[in-house]
């Protein structure tokens, strides 16, 4: 795999909230793997590049596609486990500096931190606290079908919750706890953040976590949600109320973005010319000319002072 421009896993995946970033070069190591051959890797990123010519207007080329002379190769891995070779502008442009591209949502992750593509099994759903609310935008909504289109929900309920004449929510940009940022997340049409959460009553927030509660203790309940991290969310938003917006969300990307544990150096993706200045000498004979050519410059020089009523030292 090789992409172009509290640490640790948990059983969720992902990395840790507020983990602290080491400095970069400081996880300079050895890195399990044998690097590919140079051919192999430069001929997959000339074809990456190739595509990015294609994707982009020729004036874009300087800034979205980069050139293979000034590339630097690195072996990385993960805190997964896993090793991925990846691409810098230089040898001093270490890969925990850099903020890798989340191809999922089309964003950057937080430095440090690479989605890693491959299977890990089953991973759970993580949840994070929105810590900050970027930005929205509102969008008209269609009416609700007559018949409901979601499964589990019967007919009563669908007739209590559908929505028969067309309606308009705000869908927010936020920042999540863990850095990542999530959308959308659905609030009423002119809410703004410093208005506080809207809340349950009590005598709903009651009726709500028996409901819930009644579900999970029947005898061979498998429906949603079952135990682990949907549960506990569910849990939490009824203690909370059943705040809406909701406070605490899905993070999508927690579930595959890994954290940086170490890198080692592989080289330049191109063989770089040899810099290096080199001494010139001359023979006896060499320097015996040269200094015979001075000499006869020097003499020109005098005679045309002269023949000008110039002084001969100029």
């Amino acid at each position: 795999m090789t992409q172009l421009n509290q640490t640790g896993p948990s059983r969720t995946g992902g990395t840790s909230q507020y983990a602290p970033v080491a400095a970069p070069g400081s996880l300079l190591t050895r890195v399990p793997g044998r690097a590919r051959p140079q051919m192999q890797a430069l001929k997959e990123f000339e074809e990456n590049a190739e595509a990015l010519h294609r994707r982009y207007q020729p004036v874009l080329w300087p800034v979205f596609v980069p050139k293979a002379k000034d590339m630097y190769r690195w072996q990385v891995q993960l805190e997964c486990g896993c090793v991925h070779e990846l691409y810098t502008r230089g040898e001093d442009d270490y890969p925990d500096a850099r903020r890798w591209l989340d191809p999922m949502a089309e964003r950057r992750l937080p430095a440090s931190e690479f989605w890693c593509p491959n299977e890990h099994g089953e991973v759970q759903k993580v949840y994070r606290d929105v810590v900050e609310w970027i930005d929205s935008c509102v969008e008209e909504i269609p009416p609700d079908p007559e018949e409901c289109p979601y499964a589990g929900i019967d007919a009563e309920t669908w007739a209590k919750t559908r929505r028969p004449e067309p309606h308009s929510w705000a869908f927010w940009r936020v920042r999540l706890a863990c850095g990542h940022v999530h959308e959308p997340v659905l609030a009423e049409v002119g809410w703004k953040p410093e208005d506080g959460p809207k809340l349950a009553t009590e005598a709903r927030t009651a009726l709500i976590r028996s409901e819930f509660e009644a579900i999970w203790s029947a005898e061979g309940h498998t429906g949603w949600p079952r135990e682990g991290a949907e549960r506990d969310h569910i849990r939490k938003m009824v203690d909370l109320r059943w705040q809406t917006p909701e406070p605490e969300q899905e993070c999508s990307t927690c579930r595959y973005a890994r954290r940086i544990t170490g890198y080692q150096r592989i080289g330049w993706l191109t063989r770089r010319p040899d810099t290096k200045k080199v001494a010139v000498t001359h023979t006896d004979a060499e320097r015996r000319k040269a200094e015979a050519r001075l000499a006869k410059v020097e003499a020109e020089a005098r005679r045309l002072r002269l023949q000008l009523g110039l002084p001969s030292d100029g």
